[in-house]
């Protein structure tokens, strides 16, 4: 299976904003935020936390925050105590005019005004109080976006009602890092510490993520060989990450690319680099220019905490791939023409007028590449760069990094030479002399 190149450049502001959560024991179970609302039944907002995990968890000195759907102010209730495994947490918060049921004994309570539509809430293992409107670290225990929240685990929950809360699914035990997968809308049902224990069934080992060095390939080509830096790679193997497809996504300001996905990071020399996407048996991530000049990097992947051996791979300056409509290495390039128009045996390019070629492995670029950043502007590739069209040599306008795509997307613009015949022409980006794939193809209209 070879995951479609649409994934490789995700429009900037279509791309949600992630958030990267520690798989802890302890997650946020339900949410509501209706307390006291018309057609409300219970007079108060709550937040109910609970242990997924086999061993007892203290969870004093942590609070849970609350922020707006789109806010960067955090208000913050403290926490204490020690929850044993399958017990429930009641975090009682805002009372409301109206309503005409109280909560069961709550364990603790705040004064957390929960939106019953639209917010974002976290688990801190700390008294800190967040910033910023999708906030990260290692101190977010569990974090939920729901409704028309800017930030998530993953997608939001759905959208809350005055009568409905955020429950996660299975009593509390499902967890894949997936807000709108984990929850789902219900009768808001509080659980106290006092409630029955739902201890989780224990989930079956997993086990550490294996490949090798001949399943690094380019991720436009498919070709194994040395890497570049900036270089899409796609890695194959086994026990990768996730089940289902983790794609692509950007930091809340939408400037760079994740460094994990769907609890999958690939890591060079030991240092994680961007994701592009994630699932069990392939990844794809982007090399980091801090290999440049370097004979060879060391690669591991690491998923659900447990990581593969080092594989040991060789660098170039440059390792050219071209993408290709079928996502395969090989046949029709990934062109635009001119008008932003995709370009195929159905729509040829006529000889002299511009295309747009998509790649990866142009190497170091000038100014140079920064990892993870989504590229604003233009910057040129380093090394020389040619492409033949049908054997003849075309007139370059640009090479070097694709604005508003993907770091490592490589954006190649020329013009189909005169001369070329009508029909398949075979295309051939080189740079720095080496040179991409055989096999991919421009398809030149009659004259």
């Amino acid at each position: 299976m070879r995951v479609p190149v649409r994934l490789l450049v995700c429009a900037v502001l279509a791309c949600p904003s992630p958030i990267a959560a520690q798989n802890g024991g302890i997650v946020i179970s339900q949410i509501y935020g209706g307390g006291g609302n018309t057609s409300a039944t219970l007079r108060n907002d709550f937040i109910e936390l609970f242990n997924r995990s086999d061993k007892a968890v203290s969870i004093s000195g942590w609070s849970v925050q609350y922020a707006s759907a789109t806010g960067s102010s955090w208000d913050r209730t403290l926490l204490s105590g020690t929850l044993q495994p399958g017990q429930y947490y009641l975090v009682q918060e805002a009372q409301g005019n109206g309503g005409s049921t109280a909560l069961p004994a709550p364990d603790l309570s705040g004064g957390i005004n929960l939106s019953a539509t639209s917010g974002k809430l976290a688990l801190v293992s700390n008294a800190t109080t967040l910033s910023g409107s999708a906030p990260s670290g290692s101190q977010i225990v569990d974090f939920v976006g729901y409704g028309a929240a800017n930030a998530a685990e993953g997608s939001t929950a759905p959208e809350l009602t005055n009568t409905a809360a955020a429950i996660r699914q299975s009593a509390g035990c499902t967890d894949t890092n997936n807000n709108r997968a984990d929850f789902q809308g219900g009768s808001p049902s509080p659980r106290n510490s006092r409630s029955q224990a739902k201890p989780c069934t224990p989930l079956p080992a997993t086990a550490a993520p294996q490949f090798s060095a001949a399943s690094v390939t380019n991720a436009a080509s498919f070709v194994n060989g040395p890497v570049a830096p900036g270089e899409i790679v796609t890695i194959f193997g086994t026990d990768l990450g996730p089940a289902t497809l983790a794609g692509l996504e950007l930091t809340a300001d939408r400037l760079y690319v994740t460094k994990s996905l769907g609890g999958t990071r690939v890591l060079f020399d030991g240092v994680p680099v961007p994701m592009v996407y994630a699932m069990a048996s392939q990844v794809s991530a982007v090399v980091p220019f801090s290999v440049a000049g370097k004979a060879s990097t060391e690669v591991q992947i690491e998923y659900n905490g447990r990581t593969s051996s080092r594989v040991t791979v060789a660098v170039l300056a440059a390792a050219p791939g071209i993408f290709t409509l079928t996502s395969s290495g090989s046949g029709q390039a990934a062109i635009l023409n001119e008008d932003f128009r995709v370009k195929g045996p159905s729509a040829p390019v006529a000889q002299g007028k511009a295309v747009i070629i998509f790649g990866t492995g142009g190497g170091q670029t000038t100014p140079s590449g920064e990892d993870a950043r989504v590229p604003i502007g233009a910057a040129n590739v380093a090394a020389p760069v040619t492409v033949k069209i049908g054997g003849v040599q075309a007139e370059m306008i640009y090479a070097g990094a694709a604005p508003g795509l993907v770091t490592g997307v490589l954006q190649i613009n020329a013009k189909i030479p005169d001369g070329v015949a009508a029909g398949s022409a075979p295309v051939v980006v080189t740079v720095g002399g080496i040179s991409s794939q055989a096999g991919v193809t421009i398809f030149v209209a009659q004259k």
